[in-house]
């Protein structure tokens, strides 16, 4: 559950929050670490100024987790880069490679499930050129989409699409990304060999599950 931070956002202003840590988090689980800079923030200790506070027990552990600097940084910088390849670089080794079509059990086929999220993603307008060829259902590129769709709900004016968009991505949370995404994370857990990336798992799953929550209460009115 999300916290009032201190008393005064909006859910606007916490869905606004979420979609910069959306955007950090989704480079990380994309890019190579010394591309995202992740090594350094998490060896720094810098992750501890996150943009939103939490409730969310996941979020909470995962926090914790990421807040204390590492005291030997140039052994946790390779360690993390190392992490990284191990866990999610696409490799045939990787033991976590975050792609839904790894980890659902829903009887169709990746290609399918491909097809059917690129149908999603064209509704909305979002393109994937230039996201390195990444496939359609890698965590990176449904985070990306997930905050397109944030974007689109806090700036639309019409309540019937707003409504629409509300939605669309309560179900696109429930339904594929928390759908697999927990079953990765705990993967994550037992084979990561650095806090970090244990660590930003925890932070998506209980950042999306902070967003379902207050779209599902702005549903309500409250």
């Amino acid at each position: 559950m999300t916290s009032d931070i201190n008393s005064v956002n909006t859910s606007d202003e916490l869905l606004q929050a979420y979609t910069a840590l959306f955007l950090f988090l989704g480079g990380s689980v994309s890019m190579n670490p010394d591309e995202s800079g992740l090594p350094h923030l998490c060896d720094a200790g810098l992750l501890r100024n996150l943009p939103v506070e939490s409730r969310n027990s996941r979020f909470g552990q995962a926090s914790r987790l990421l807040k204390s600097p590492c005291p030997f940084k140039l052994e946790c910088n390779h360690t993390v880069t190392q992490n990284y390849g191990a866990l999610l670089s696409g490799n045939s080794e990787s033991g976590a490679f975050p792609a839904a079509s790894n980890w659902r059990n829903s009887g169709t086929t990746a290609e399918e499930h491909h097809r059917s999220l690129n149908q999603v993603y064209s509704r909305y307008g979002y393109n994937k050129s230039g996201d390195d060829g990444l496939a359609p259902d890698h965590l990176g590129i449904e985070l990306l989409f997930a905050n397109l769709m944030i974007e689109k709900y806090l700036t639309e004016d019409d309540y019937e699409i707003r409504e629409m968009i509300r939605r669309d991505l309560l179900d696109f949370i429930s339904t594929e990304m928390l759908s697999w995404l927990p079953r990765w994370a705990e993967q994550v857990s037992v084979k990561s060999v650095t806090k970090c990336y244990t660590g930003i798992s925890g932070l998506i799953i209980g950042g999306l599950e902070d967003v379902k929550e207050i779209l599902s209460r702005q549903k309500l009115g409250l």
